[in-house]
């Protein structure tokens, strides 16, 4: 297999415009200046020291209770979390040896979240593709993906590293073949720790493989064999099932809190999104017909996406099929069970928004960035109420999300009474970080009965069921 004449001279323009856009001083500023906008979105973090929920509840506390190996290599959730299972692990043999004090350990896996979170930045930067191939299409990919709106649910922690290296794999689809054999090396490293720390990377596993097909490029082939590598490891060693995952929704329900999430959240607003889904939630309960017109929207407006998308061979269908991909996904079965006014709820299950709205956006600029395209300044103008609604919601996250107790107060408390229970973010759940450990008992048929402690399985699915007063 080999690229045909014509895609090898537009990936060699590509190339050329990649190099000239930022010089190396300059890419080194723009990755500071996005490092700052992760930072600054959650001030209060690094002013008060932040473990989030089961961060702290489930996977340092196992790590602090159990041998490393088994701490390491532990299937949670239905799945394996590597890089959340390392971090914590790694923290807690450090604070029982003496080497970091407790008080500083959340400021650990803070800095480990947002070094992964520097990756999809550090690619766009340093990947090419015609889409990069001006200053302002490159400032606006970074720019979405450091401002999505309502999506402070994945920064600055472990536990959800994994949507932001599912995110690098989506770039690694969208952006040419390094030609340097180390890049390759670490575009390879990437795709298979992403599926690893969790199996949404693994859903977008089938468009690397259309890609190597269409293109007839074998380096596109190349790629998939670390992503698939990774995936057989995940899904043959440790993906299972779990009691708060696996609910499959209908189409219509899925199309509509794609509506609600994808396309009328950016474009109108958190609060008015908030209302535009409890109205679609009561439209399906009360059996009225308007959710279906919210949901066909939704359907309509992805298909028109996808025949615009196809019709450059650039990046678009790429970026627009995997925003589709994960969305499905996400809302049709990978998220943990919530009341069913939650699905349609903005501000809940912020994570699964994450990676189809951040890939809708990108797809904007790739549409945007098409030489002689009649719509270029309409797509530039979605573009733009995107970035308008990232930067409305920037400065005010969710209260649970942007505000919690104060760690070092929590293990002041902690040292003047041992039995002090320290919380973490947000309220009211505590880590179990004693001496004592208590043994772990398998799922039984009433999920609300565990008393076994939190960072057991059954005792976080308890928590759902039973949560504490």
């Amino acid at each position: 297999w080999r690229a045909t004449p014509e895609a090898t001279a537009r990936e060699v323009d590509a190339a050329r415009g990649a190099r000239t856009v930022f010089t190396r001083p300059q890419r080194w500023v723009l990755l500071a200046a996005f490092a700052l906008l992760v930072v600054f979105r959650l001030p209060h973090a690094w002013i008060d020291g932040r473990f989030l929920d089961e961060e702290g509840t489930v996977f340092l506390a196992y790590a602090w209770h159990h041998p490393s190996l088994d701490a390491l290599f532990r299937s949670f959730g239905g799945y394996l979390n590597l890089g959340a299972n390392a971090t914590t692990l790694l923290i807690a043999r450090l604070v029982q040896s003496g080497v970091v004090p407790l008080v500083r350990a959340p400021y650990l896996t803070m800095t480990m979240g947002l070094a992964v979170q520097l990756l999809p930045a550090v690619l766009i930067l340093s990947g090419r593709a015609a889409w990069l191939a001006s200053r302002p299409a490159v400032i606006a990919a970074l720019l979405i993906i450091a401002i999505a709106p309502m999506t402070e649910e994945v920064f600055l922690n472990v536990l959800h590293i994994q949507f932001h290296l599912a995110l690098c794999v989506a770039l690694v689809l969208a952006l040419d073949v390094p030609r340097r054999r180390l890049v390759r090396a670490c575009y390879g490293g990437l795709l298979f720790l992403a599926p690893l720390c969790g199996p949404l990377s693994i859903v977008i596993l089938p468009l690397f493989a259309l890609r190597a097909l269409i293109d007839r490029d074998r380096d596109r082939l190349v790629q998939l064999m670390p992503l698939a590598a990774g995936a057989a490891v995940q899904l043959l060693l440790f993906y299972g099932p779990n009691p708060l995952r696996g609910h499959l929704l209908d189409p219509g329900t899925i199309a509509a809190i794609i509506f609600v999430r994808l396309i009328a959240m950016p474009a109108c607003g958190a609060d008015l999104a908030k209302h535009i889904g409890a109205a679609v939630h009561y439209s399906q309960v009360s059996a009225t017909s308007w959710w279906w017109l919210m949901a066909a929207g939704a359907g309509l407006l992805f298909a028109v996406l996808i025949v615009l998308a196809a019709m450059g061979r650039d990046a678009a269908i790429w970026l627009t099929l995997a925003s589709l991909s994960f969305a499905g996904a996400s809302f049709g079965f990978g998220m943990v069970i919530v009341p069913r006014p939650l699905l349609f709820d903005v501000m809940a299950g912020e994570r699964y928004d994450f990676l189809p709205l951040v890939l809708l956006g990108l797809t904007l600029i790739v549409l945007a960035m098409r030489s002689k395209s009649r719509g270029n300044s309409f797509y530039a103008g979605l573009c733009l109420i995107f970035l308008v609604s990232g930067a409305s919601s920037y400065s005010r996250p969710l209260p649970a999300l942007s505000t919690g107790p104060s760690w070092p107060a929590e293990v002041e408390a902690w040292r003047r009474d041992h039995r002090h229970s320290l919380a973490v973010w947000p309220s009211p759940w505590t880590p179990d970080l004693s001496q004592d450990t208590r043994p772990c008992s398998p799922l039984g048929r009433d999920l609300a009965q565990s008393t076994d402690p939190r960072y057991c399985e059954s005792g976080w699915v308890a928590g759902y069921f039973r949560p504490p007063k």
